[in-house]
């Protein structure tokens, strides 16, 4: 099975994310839109990313 071009878009989100110490718990791809869900930390650890908005499409 051929991967489609919103597939290679998000494999490399994913690749970019876990290349820069994010934990992705999953990916998500409905048509046009990517979603990545990180995976949660305990309250102690500080997210740089917790209040941007990480979807595309």
């Amino acid at each position: 099975m051929a991967v489609t071009g919103i597939e290679q878009k998000a494999l490399g989100l994913l690749n970019a994310f876990e290349r820069a110490g994010k934990s992705v718990s999953r990916v998500l791809v409905d048509g046009r839109k990517i979603e990545l869900v990180l995976e949660q930390r305990g309250a102690a650890e500080a997210d740089e990313f917790e209040r941007i908005d990480m979807r595309h499409g």
